[in-house]
């Protein structure tokens, strides 16, 4: 079987296609993983401190790390809203779409920035 130019532009633009109706829903998957992540790390820290620690503190290492937990939660919380697009006649859906993208990238690296910092926190409080 010989593939012609129309069949792989044909092809290409399916993909192309298919990509911009989920790519809007990546970030509502990755947000709602995310999610799971925050809570669970926060219940683990809440829970290891309570049982690990002989007699537990709040000191500023456990509300850092707690407060630095909660702020991945809420990023999380945002990213898991479902993205809307209003079509317009004046829309260009390719530079909404980089737009949405970028903006994706921008929270994700901010939540695993918080996260990280939480996750840190958590564990030099529980070793110290």
């Amino acid at each position: 079987m010989r593939l012609t130019g129309e069949d792989v532009a044909s092809s290409v633009r399916d993909a192309f296609k298919d990509e911009l109706k989920k790519g809007l829903s990546k970030r509502h998957e990755l947000g709602k993983y995310c999610i799971g992540v925050s809570t669970g790390t926060l219940g683990l820290f809440a829970t290891l401190l309570k049982i690990a620690v002989a007699n537990p503190v709040i000191d500023m290492v456990a509300i850092i790390c707690f407060g630095a937990l909660l702020v991945s939660v809420f990023i999380s919380l945002y990213m898991s809203i479902p993205n809307v697009v209003h079509i317009t006649p004046a829309l260009n859906i390719y530079d909404d779409y980089n737009k949405i993208v970028r903006f994706t990238s921008k929270l994700m690296s901010f939540w695993t920035l918080t996260w990280l910092i939480g996750f840190i926190f958590g564990v030099f409080k529980l070793f110290s």
